[in-house]
């Protein structure tokens, strides 16, 4: 299995292509992650709870398409 990775004959270029996008995706995740304003978070946590409630209270509003 190692003589197949050493060997690409020029096709390390893709290998280390999709290396760098993994690891830029996941350290710019990281980053929003970090610099996320806690009203934000608290904001993004409330929603399921919203939306359920509405529909309590008017179920045939919320089904309109």
């Amino acid at each position: 299995m190692w003589k197949q990775i050493t060997n690409l004959h020029g096709d390390e270029i893709y290998m280390i292509a999709s290396l760098l996008i993994f690891l830029s995706f996941f350290i710019l995740v990281t980053i929003m992650l970090f610099t996320m304003k806690k009203s934000f978070v608290d904001y993004m946590k409330g929603l399921p709870f919203e939306e359920s409630e509405n529909e309590l209270e008017n179920p045939t509003e919320s089904k309109r398409i």
